[in-house]
């Protein structure tokens, strides 16, 4: 068995999400190993599940090279290198590391000494899964997305954001880096949130700086509802997302963020695929309309309709949203 294994991490925040149920069965099946992580810088005060350090990585700061001669002096036995990507791949050559485990792809496979297979043809499985298939046997018991985070790490957050929360609400994430196809309309986003304060339930917006105009424009005629886009730290928006009653988003990072934090969630897919990305969260519900040309995976729509999404229609979310929380409630 290894002593010192190295993760390299997915770079996009919703995969490195999904990449907490592999570290979780790594971790079990090597128990006296260090297991240190490599992350996107931005990424390395997220508390991952991890028995080791964090690493954060900016290839704006440190030339791939130089930074994999530095994982080379720590001597790990073994790097697992989840992204796809053949710099990722190149990386781990540089830094010596024995053994080097992977998938093929990208030119990347004279890199890697260790190669898997995809055990189904990519994306017909779940990305978790594809993750998991790396170890050798399979674990056998069923991993979920994991963020361990306590009450005072949580309290903390929002006090050093200094926000006042409401009580009970519920959090919006409109935005979705991918791009349009993967963005439930903003009037739909905004219907809903009237709904929601019709029955006396507030609405918090998060995202970027770069969404803040889609977060106004959601809660403009609102008084009960407040545009947190731009105005959070990534942890502080994490917080807040434990401390809400429950998430309504895009298949986003966010997404993924709440499913590790295994709160409700209704998340809403347009172009892509459930069975690829969807929220491995028992308290997930999943909206998605399987429209003949979906999933198609592309960042717009080629036909400019939008339909996947646009039929998702927010009365269909409201009265989901009602159950859940009755439920919770109850």
């Amino acid at each position: 068995m290894p002593d010192k294994i190295l993760i390299r991490t997915p770079n996009w925040l919703g995969d490195l999400m999904m990449s907490t149920a592999f570290i979780q069965a790594l971790l079990e099946r090597n128990k006296d190993a260090q297991v240190d992580l490599i992350v996107r810088k931005g990424f390395e005060s997220i508390p991952l599940p991890q028995r080791g350090r964090t690493i954060a990585y900016d290839k704006k700061q440190v030339s791939l090279f130089q930074f994999a001669r530095e994982i080379k002096a720590d001597n790990y036995d073994q790097i697992f290198v989840l992204p796809p990507s053949f710099s990722s791949a190149l990386m781990a050559f540089w830094s010596r590391t024995p053994k080097r485990t992977g998938y093929p792809g990208d030119g990347r496979s004279i890199w890697l000494n260790d190669l898997k297979k995809y055990q189904k043809p990519h994306r017909t499985q779940h990305l978790i899964n594809e993750y998991l298939q790396l170890l050798e046997p399979l674990p056998e018991k069923t991993y979920h997305p994991y963020l361990p985070m306590d009450e005072n790490w949580i309290s903390s957050q929002i006090q050093q954001s200094g926000l006042t929360l409401p009580q009970d609400f519920i959090v919006f994430a409109p935005g979705a880096k991918y791009g349009p196809a993967k963005m439930w309309p903003v009037q739909h986003y905004k219907k809903l949130a009237e709904q929601l304060n019709e029955h006396g339930i507030p609405v918090l917006i998060i995202g970027t700086q770069e969404e803040v105009e889609l977060g106004d424009s959601i809660v403009s005629e609102s008084k009960q509802d407040t545009n947190l886009c731009g105005k959070t730290s990534l942890l502080e928006m994490i917080a807040v997302m434990a401390r809400s009653k429950l998430l309504v988003s895009n298949d986003s990072g966010t997404m993924h963020v709440m499913s590790a934090l295994a709160k409700p969630q209704i998340a809403l897919f347009g172009s892509t695929s459930i069975t690829w990305t969807g929220p491995e969260n028992p308290l997930a519900e999943v909206m998605t309309i399987n429209y003949k040309c979906s999933p198609c995976f592309k960042r717009t729509c080629k036909y400019q309709h939008y339909e996947c999404l646009t039929g998702i229609l927010p009365e269909y979310v409201f009265e989901s949203i009602l159950k859940i929380m009755n439920h919770a409630i109850k």
